[in-house]
């Protein structure tokens, strides 16, 4: 049989993964399917299970790289000051989270150069090591940072573009307007005021200020359990 007849084997050339990662960006990630992509792209289903094996991992992948190049926008530059580092990682997730929008519920960190996203929480988990707290505890602060960043990006992204208020805040205030007499009257007036509006720039800035003096102070216990007591020998 003729070289030219023979059936070619491997994968097809007709799509690669950034192809892939493109055109499933362009799709609702809450409909998207394998038939969709496919009809997205213009090939047959069976084409893609050559670079991708299922939904799961499809919405993985372009999660992954969604958040990869959020990140990566940024131009992050490692802090060594730990109140740098918390901050610039806490703000840079955050951004990261909106910017990739609702591709970040399905972010999973399956392949090597998807860590690069993790270079933030590295240098803030290493910045507070360096500043005298326990590994555990420097990791439960990286991870309590990273919910809030995720959070706040939440609210954010369901905030009225126009008047920058999140959707459950004009309910409340609603209900709070028919609860009769003043028994929800401070509430109330937050509420009315916008001081405390869900995924707003201030109340993130707030948070993160309110991680950083709980910070400070786990780092006094700490030198105050290293520092010998007067009148004691080593």
């Amino acid at each position: 049989m003729p070289k030219e007849a023979r059936a070619r084997r491997g994968r097809p050339r007709l799509i690669d993964r950034d192809r892939i990662v493109e055109a499933a960006k362009r799709l609702d990630p809450a409909n998207l399917t394998m038939q969709a992509l496919a009809n997205e792209i213009g090939v047959d289903r069976k084409t893609l299970h050559y670079h991708v094996d299922n939904r799961a991992s499809l919405l993985k992948l372009v999660a992954a790289d969604a958040f990869r190049a959020a990140v990566t926008s940024n131009h992050f530059t490692p802090e060594k000051d730990w109140r740098k580092a918390v901050h610039s990682f806490a703000h840079i997730t955050r951004d990261a989270v909106c910017a990739a929008g609702a591709w970040a519920a399905y972010v999973d960190f399956a392949a090597e150069e998807d860590l690069e996203a993790l270079r933030p929480a590295e240098a803030a988990a290493a910045a507070l090591v360096d500043a005298g707290l326990p590994e555990t505890e420097a990791g439960r602060i990286v991870a309590t940072v990273a919910v809030l960043a995720f959070a706040s990006a939440r609210d954010r992204s369901a905030s009225d573009d126009d008047t920058g208020r999140h959707p459950q805040e004009p309910i409340i205030e609603q209900a709070l307007e028919d609860t009769p007499g003043d028994r929800f009257g401070f509430i109330h007036r937050l509420v009315v005021a916008r001081s405390a509006s869900l995924g707003s720039d201030e109340q993130f800035d707030f948070e993160v200020n309110l991680v950083t003096q709980g910070i400070e102070r786990m780092l006094e216990m700490h030198r105050g359990r290293d520092t010998p007591k007067s009148g004691s020998t080593e």
